[in-house]
């Protein structure tokens, strides 16, 4: 396998991972919702799966929809907004991941009157917030942990500004956060943060793919388009992936193992690939309150030629995410957060995971270094 830096797209799945998966597709055959004793069985294996995540989160079992990835969980929350006869305002943030985005024109045709916050290398501000808030909001998406450079938001200073806001209206305003790249690898703090809903990918943590989930404090709060078979509360229909969904469990257990022991490893890591880049002349993306597992910097070429040419030596970095490579381009996430087209063109992600070797990362400075001296 290639010297693999590209975890932010997709973390290979861990073998304690597969063997979960294994063991309850042989177990766990059938289906959750009948009745016999096979489809009891495997709800109740289902059950203890959300128990299990439950409990490492912090957070009560009521409060976890299993959905196919983080993007189903985020159309979940955005869809629902089609239901309201009377078309509010919605706050994005402008660096959100396309899955948000994606929403914008959609709400715009609907009538709904969407403001894009700006975001400085990554940050929202709690004030621009406060100032784009209005008594026709209806909901604020600002994302956890920013899946292009790592940035870190303060979510809690955000929901307070809105929770604040919320004593001067007649109605509750929804305060969505995309967590995927803060899960296990943050101090995540869903209970305390005050957001009311966020999404999760299990592949991300060396999960399966096809499986993550929807945190959601109150099930009110959003209405299905479609409630199918009733499965997850009515919210999300369709017969549950359920080896998948142990799989995750087992998967976000093995994660929160000694957390922060890896996080703190991660950290001295990119420490030195950040270091080695400052020393070679390149422009460093990533600044200030930011996960150790993402460093963005810009290099001389264009971002896909600086990534091939690292893959041609051995190593698999990005371009950008991995999502948005099969978008039809548009806004580029770090011009966005104000660095400009010139190097926001030119940027390329690394991202690490907890069982990232020292020896790849001195290998990667390496070739960096050679690519560098050979423009």
């Amino acid at each position: 396998m290639l010297n693999y830096f590209d975890h932010a797209a997709t973390s290979p799945m861990s073998a304690k991972a597969i063997e979960s998966y294994v063991r309850a597709a042989h177990d766990f055959p059938l289906n959750p919702s009948s009745i016999h004793t096979g489809g009891i069985l495997a709800h109740k294996a289902l059950e203890e799966a959300r128990k299990k995540v439950s409990s490492i989160l912090g957070i009560r079992e009521d409060e976890v929809i299993f959905t196919s990835g983080a993007t189903e969980a985020i159309s979940m929350v955005f869809s629902s907004l089609l239901w309201q006869k009377n078309p509010g305002r919605v706050l994005i943030s402008r660096v959100e991941h396309d899955a948000v985005k994606s929403f914008i024109p959609l709400l715009k045709e609907k009538g709904w009157d969407v403001v894009t916050l700006r975001a400085k290398k990554g940050f929202v501000n709690p004030e621009d917030v406060r100032n784009a808030l209005n008594e026709n909001t209806r909901l604020v998406s600002v994302m956890n942990v920013n899946n292009v450079n790592g940035a870190i938001e303060d979510i809690p200073a955000i929901a307070s500004v809105i929770r604040e806001y919320e004593k001067s209206i007649k109605h509750k305003i929804l305060f969505f956060s995309d967590s995927v790249q803060a899960l296990a690898k943050t101090d995540l703090d869903l209970d305390g943060s005050g957001v009311d809903a966020a999404s999760f990918s299990a592949h991300k943590i060396k999960g399966p793919r096809g499986v993550g989930m929807l945190y959601l404090r109150n099930r009110n709060a959003i209405r299905p388009l479609a409630g199918a078979g009733g499965q997850e509360g009515g919210l999300r229909g369709g017969t549950e992936n359920l080896a998948s969904i142990i799989s995750f469990a087992s998967a976000l257990e093995d994660a929160y193992e000694k957390r922060e022991e890896k996080e703190e490893r991660v950290r001295k890591l990119s420490e030195r690939i950040k270091e080695s880049i400052l020393e070679t002349g390149l422009e460093l993306n990533s600044e200030g309150n930011v996960s150790p597992y993402i460093i963005n910097i810009s290099t001389p070429l264009p971002s896909e030629v600086f990534t091939r040419m690292l893959d041609d030596r051995g190593f698999a970095i990005s371009s950008g995410s991995a999502c948005s490579n099969n978008a039809k381009k548009g806004e580029n996430i770090i011009e966005a957060m104000g660095y400009g087209n010139k190097r926001a063109r030119s940027s390329v992600r690394i991202s690490l995971s907890d069982e990232t070797e020292e020896d790849e990362v001195d290998a990667l400075i390496k070739a960096i270094k050679e690519i560098t001296r050979g423009i």
